[in-house]
C-alpha cells in the first residue's frame, strides 16, 4: 500500500476493529499505560484528559473507573462508535477541528508516526492543552523492534529516534520532562520511546513570572549583597524592574563600579537600615550568610537567591 493511500482523505474513518481487547499483547500494553496515566493524574491532579487516537476507549474507561475526571477522545475510525459508550465525548474529526476547553493532560500512544505533517498536528496540540498541562507521547523506536532495521509499516509515514523526538518537541514548542524507551506495544512493536513534555512558556510570560517571585519573596526595597557571576545571570535580567536599593559586596575592588542605574558599594548599617538583603550566590551563599551575620545584621533579615528560583 502506498503511503499517499495512507495519507489520503477517508482511509482511517474505513476502518475498524483496530484492537483486540482479549489479546494478551492488548492486556500487556494496556495494563502498562494505566498504570502510566495514573501516576501522571495521581502526580498532576489533571481533572481534563483527552487521548489522541483512542481507538475503542478502552484507555479511558478504565481511567474513569479509576479517578474522577472528564476523559474525552479524538478517533477518526469506526472504533469511535465504541469509544462513545466509555468516553465523556468522542471527536469524529481531526484535531485542528477539536474545539473543546483547554485539556491538563493530552495522551497520545502510536498516532504522531501516522501524521504526513506531525509539526501541523503538535500545534493542534499545543492549542488544547493548559498552560501547565502535560502531553505523554509514544512511538515507536525507530523501527519498534531490534530485529528491524526498518518499519515498513505502509501506515507509518515517520521513524523515530529519542533524539528527533525531542528536537521536533522543541522546535514545536514544547519541553521534555522526561523520555524513555523500551515500552511495549505489540509484539512486533515492543521497543517504543515514550516522551512527557511540558509547553515551553513564550518570553514575556516567563519574565512576568519570575518577576512575580522576586515580589512574592519581597514586600518592598531590598539590598543585593555578592555582584557576582550569579547576579549578572540570575539578578541582573530582571533588576530595572525590582524594587533594588542598593548593590552591595564586601570587595573593595567591586566598589564604585556602575551596573545599569545602581552603583556597587559596601554594607553601612546606618544607610541600609533594616532592608532585607537578597545574597546574591548559590555556592558561596553560606559564606555570604556566615559574614553578614558577623556584621549583626539579623538572620531573617537575609534571603538566598536559591528561595527565588527553587522549582515548586
Amino acid at each position: 500500500m502506498p503511503p499517499e493511500a495512507v495519507s489520503s482523505a477517508g482511509y482511517y474513518e474505513a476502518l475498524i476493529a483496530r484492537n483486540d481487547p482479549q489479546a494478551p499483547w492488548f492486556k500487556r500494553k494496556i495494563g502498562d499505560r494505566i498504570a502510566l496515566l495514573s501516576a501522571l493524574l495521581e502526580e498532576g491532579g489533571a481533572r481534563r484528559v483527552l487521548e489522541i487516537g483512542c481507538a475503542e476507549g478502552e484507555l479511558g474507561r478504565a481511567i474513569k473507573a479509576r479517578f474522577t475526571v472528564v476523559y474525552d477522545g479524538v478517533e477518526l475510525s469506526r472504533d469511535s462508535e465504541l469509544a462513545e459508550q466509555a468516553l465523556d465525548r468522542v471527536f469524529k474529526t481531526p484535531t485542528s477541528q477539536v474545539d473543546a476547553l483547554p485539556y491538563g493532560l493530552i495522551v497520545s500512544f502510536h498516532v504522531l508516526e501516522h501524521i504526513a505533517k506531525p509539526e501541523q498536528e503538535l500545534a493542534c496540540w499545543s492549542r488544547l492543552l493548559s498552560e501547565n498541562g502535560q502531553l505523554l507521547i509514544e512511538v515507536p523506536n525507530q523501527s519498534g523492534h531490534p530485529l528491524l532495521a526498518s518499519d515498513h509499516n505502509p501506515e507509518h509515514l515517520h521513524q523515530f529516534t529519542p533524539a528527533s523526538l525531542t528536537i521536533l518537541l522543541s522546535h514545536c514548542g514544547f519541553a521534555c520532562a522526561g523520555l524513555s524507551v523500551g515500552h511495549y506495544e505489540s509484539p512486533v512493536y515492543p521497543d517504543s520511546i515514550r516522551i512527557v513534555a511540558r509547553p515551553l512558556l513564550p518570553t514575556d510570560r516567563q519574565r512576568s513570572l519570575l518577576l512575580q517571585r522576586f515580589r512574592d519573596r519581597f514586600a518592598g526595597p531590598f539590598l543585593v549583597y555578592g555582584i557576582g557571576g550569579d547576579f549578572f545571570n540570575y539578578v541582573a535580567p530582571v533588576a530595572e524592574e525590582l524594587e533594588i536599593q542598593a548593590l552591595l559586596d564586601s570587595s573593595p575592588s567591586k566598589w564604585g563600579k556602575r551596573i545599569g542605574s545602581r552603583i556597587i558599594g559596601s554594607y553601612d548599617p546606618a544607610e541600609h537600615g533594616m532592608l532585607p538583603i537578597l545574597v546574591c550566590s548559590i555556592r558561596f551563599g553560606a559564606n555570604i550568610r556566615q559574614h553578614l551575620l558577623t556584621l549583626g545584621i539579623a538572620e531573617d533579615r537575609i534571603i538566598g537567591l536559591e528561595s527565588i528560583y527553587e522549582h515548586t
